[in-house]
């Protein structure tokens, strides 16, 4: 009985501290927009209020289920970048030919432009393997903070 108690009392503790003002005391806000009904963005800024990254990401639940395979296909990633960077702002594409960096089962797909980089990190196994991440820099723009490596 002692044990219930305990458990239902750390429980209660727990459900009581899921406020929007506590989890903003207790960790950064971060703003997301929807630019497609399954993918997020989170965007970075500089110190002039441009924009100077954006990382794309599945959403992996919707209303009735959760998705853990789901991936960026080529024309997703194409369209994507079409939508948020136009050709006029990418600038000349310096893409080389061989553009794809493999290490175990992580692959990085790079594309360069003049004003803006495209990085596409997917996986090679286990299957379903796919783009997973969008990353979209504009290497001219600081943005305060490192941005973190794939893992």
């Amino acid at each position: 009985m002692a044990k219930t108690c305990i458990l239902v009392l750390t429980l209660a503790v727990a459900a009581l501290g899921q406020t929007s003002a506590d989890l903003s005391a207790k960790y950064p806000r971060v703003t997301a927009f929807k630019v497609r009904p399954d993918v997020l963005m989170t965007a970075r800024f500089a110190s002039d209020g441009q924009v100077c990254e954006m990382t794309l990401e599945k959403r992996h639940t919707t209303d009735t289920s959760i998705v853990l395979g789901d991936t960026f296909s080529d024309t997703e990633v194409r369209s994507l970048m079409d939508d948020l960077v136009p050709e006029s702002e990418r600038g000349r594409n310096l893409t080389r030919a061989l553009n794809e960096t493999v290490t175990g089962g992580s692959i990085v797909t790079q594309y360069t432009y003049e004003n803006v980089r495209v990085d596409v990190y997917g996986t090679t196994r286990p299957v379903p393997a796919g783009d997973k991440v969008i990353v979209i820099t504009w290497p001219k723009r600081a943005c305060g903070e490192v941005r973190p490596t794939a893992r």
